[in-house]
């Protein structure tokens, strides 16, 4: 994949500019209320990315015609959509095979069965330190803190990371695993595969990126998020080292009351606090009063605030154990 067409202006499709290595010549819906058109070159691409995550029953129709589109035209898919497969569709399956056209499904109900020897090996023990992040809940930035860790941390270690967010492959993950559409009681031991999978490359450290928040409510019926449930998997099955809280609120006893839970279930210390404030104004007083109050290092990892101090506190804590 070199040159890619996105279906949806959204947070993966942030993510993928600032982190992955294609070209992306435009978007399907760059607009939030899905008026774009296609882009002028729109043929000069090699693969066609659906970034939307959670569909409303009404967009599978468009979904699946879409799809059938891009294949007509030899662009392969890359298909980010939780509960919907192109894989589980024979249509959409043969459409492929006319067209001679390559599709992957970052949701896979089966890779439990793809890691299950690697988190059997793992129990005999993993080598790597593991550095879990944790978030308050969705959009609280635990994707771009993981990817910008990963860039700053490997200056210093023999880095891994496992990527718990479809994008992640195409950002440099050396594993991905979507744990909302594995069998629940798989989860917790498929991250740990993947760790262990990771970790027999001789890794100093591997970095595991977190889904919603602890407290995140798990009875969204029909979206595939799992909330809760999914979160609390992530952070058993890693069994993390160190854990960083990714925060989307300034509240220092919402904040406080993540770090009570996580530090209670693992044993392990919270080491670090990073805030994604878009609703409110970030600056070095709020962000230095966080950290006096909770005594952890606080960053904001997209401005940079306190960025560099927050990274040697992780290291000497590291390197130091």
């Amino acid at each position: 994949m070199k040159r890619a067409k996105l279906s949806h202006k959204n947070k993966i499709s942030d993510g993928l500019e600032k982190f992955a290595n294609i070209y992306i010549v435009g978007y399907k819906y760059p607009n939030h209320d899905h008026s774009g058109i296609y882009s002028i070159n729109y043929d000069n691409y090699d693969t066609f990315i659906w970034t939307k995550e959670i569909l409303e029953p009404l967009e599978v129709k468009t979904w699946k015609e879409i799809i059938i589109n891009e294949m007509k035209k030899g662009k392969n898919i890359y298909n980010m959509a939780r509960l919907y497969r192109i894989n589980d569709y024979k249509e959409l399956v043969d459409f492929a095979e006319i067209y001679d056209v390559e599709f992957f499904d970052c949701s896979n109900p089966k890779l439990f069965e793809e890691f299950k020897q690697y988190a059997e090996i793992g129990l005999k023990g993993i080598n790597s330190k593991v550095i879990t992040i944790m978030g308050t809940g969705r959009q609280s930035g635990k994707f771009t803190t993981s990817m910008i860790l990963k860039s700053k941390l490997e200056k210093y270690f023999e880095l891994g990371t496992v990527g718990t967010e479809p994008q992640s492959k195409l950002c440099g993950n050396d594993e991905m695993v979507i744990p909302q559409l594995i069998p629940t009681c798989h989860v917790a031991s498929t991250i740990f595969g993947a760790i262990k999978k990771v970790d027999l490359k001789d890794k100093d450290l591997i970095i595991v990126s977190g889904q919603t928040g602890i407290f995140s409510n798990p009875l969204e019926v029909g979206t595939g998020r799992g909330g809760g449930v999914i979160s609390l998997s992530i952070l058993l099955g890693s069994k993390p080292d160190y854990i960083i809280l990714a925060s989307n609120t300034v509240n220092i006893d919402d904040i406080k009351r993540n770090i009570n839970i996580i530090e209670l279930l693992t044993g392990k210390r919270v080491i670090g606090i990073t805030i994604n404030g878009k609703n409110f104004k970030r600056d070095n007083i709020l962000l230095d009063k966080i950290s006096h109050k909770l005594n952890i290092p606080v960053a904001d990892v997209v401005k940079g605030i306190n960025l560099d101090e927050f990274i040697e506190y992780i290291v000497e804590n590291i390197k130091n154990k």
